[in-house]
């Protein structure tokens, strides 16, 4: 299972040479340019404290939730490896579906929800565990694989001595 969070574990691989500049990131310029999901969002914080305060204070998860996607894309570009290439996509994931529960239009909710938007911030939570039990359930998916190789590799290797 260990082996998802070594370096290079990740099937994806940008345009960017690995470890060209650092020899510990393996794609720096992506690695570094996510510092802007850690600069912006305080200052959007700031920025829209008023539309928080009368409008709709669920905008400040937005901002949070970018900080995570900057915090775990950096960790992908910077390892490639697998988690960290489902937590940068899950985090994304998370962005969109919080966006898309502050901003989606009344009259365009599904009949059973009758116009009730706190059902979709109750929603929010739910995905975002169920989004972590995909990614753990991927992992031990991946970890049960490579060790039933692993025991059909001993079994086949006893059997042809």
């Amino acid at each position: 299972m260990w082996s998802h969070l070594e370096r290079g574990s990740s099937p994806v691989d940008w345009c960017e040479s690995n470890y060209s500049i650092s020899p510990v990131i393996a794609e720096f310029f992506n690695t570094v340019t996510n510092i802007i999901f850690f600069l912006f969002p305080p200052v959007l914080i700031h920025l829209f404290q008023e539309y928080s305060k009368f409008v709709n204070p669920a905008i400040n998860v937005l901002w949070v939730l970018l900080m995570v996607v900057g915090l775990s894309s950096a960790y992908f570009h910077a390892t490639l490896s697998l988690v960290g290439q489902l937590l940068d996509e899950l985090a994304i994931l998370w962005v969109f579906m919080a966006a898309f529960a502050m901003f989606f239009p009344k009259r365009y909710f599904p009949k059973f929800m009758g116009g009730n938007r706190a059902l979709l911030y109750r929603i929010g939570p739910v995905s975002i565990v169920y989004g972590i039990i995909l990614v753990w359930e991927r992992l031990a998916g991946l970890y049960a694989s490579s060790v039933c190789n692993n025991i059909k590799a001993e079994y086949d290797c006893i059997h042809t001595n």
